[in-house]
């Protein structure tokens, strides 16, 4: 019996640290701001001519400075339910390194979007899978590139949603 109570006890606390955590994380900032959140992407093609396009990892779609939504090829609304494990994602330390070769950059960027109550985008972070970096208008520090463990989350984060990540590896 009082080993049971015991085991109940822990488990009970460790539930609850568990749960802190989350909440923590939620009201972090940009989670505390955000109304909704999308994840998208967009074309990496820079145009050099008619012609010529070259691949590389360009600024996330702005007009005036501003975040055009009406650039990004998808567009997916991200559930609350979702929130905490994009929170872990972005917050949490990185616990080892894969063995990736960095790729060529990919005719796609991923970005993710945090929409105030008016409907503004106010932060964002953006990534380039196949270069292995990271941009972000907040949490510089949160977010480095060569961050493989981060990446491939977000990678099944994306996938689970319909925004399929295409990986490239260096030819050999």
């Amino acid at each position: 019996m009082n080993r049971t109570l015991f085991v109940l006890i822990g488990f009970f606390i460790c539930n609850l640290v568990i749960g802190q955590s989350k909440v923590n994380a939620l009201s972090s900032y940009p989670f505390s701001k955000t109304n909704s959140i999308m994840i998208a992407s967009f074309e990496n093609l820079q145009f050099t001519n008619d012609t010529l396009s070259i691949i590389e990892c360009r600024e996330i779609p702005k007009t005036n400075g501003k975040i055009n939504v009406g650039e990004f090829k998808q567009l997916v609304n991200l559930k609350k339910s979702e929130y905490p494990k994009l929170s872990d994602i972005i917050f949490s330390k990185s616990i080892k390194e894969n063995i990736i070769g960095k790729g060529k950059c990919s005719e796609t960027g991923y970005a993710i979007l945090f929409f105030d109550k008016a409907g503004n985008v106010f932060e964002y972070i953006q990534f380039c899978y196949n270069c292995k970096t990271f941009s972000s208008s907040f949490g510089k520090d949160k977010l480095k590139n060569d961050d493989y463990e981060k990446l491939d989350r977000l990678k099944d984060l994306f996938n689970d949603n319909g925004i399929p990540i295409r990986v490239y590896r260096k030819s050999n």
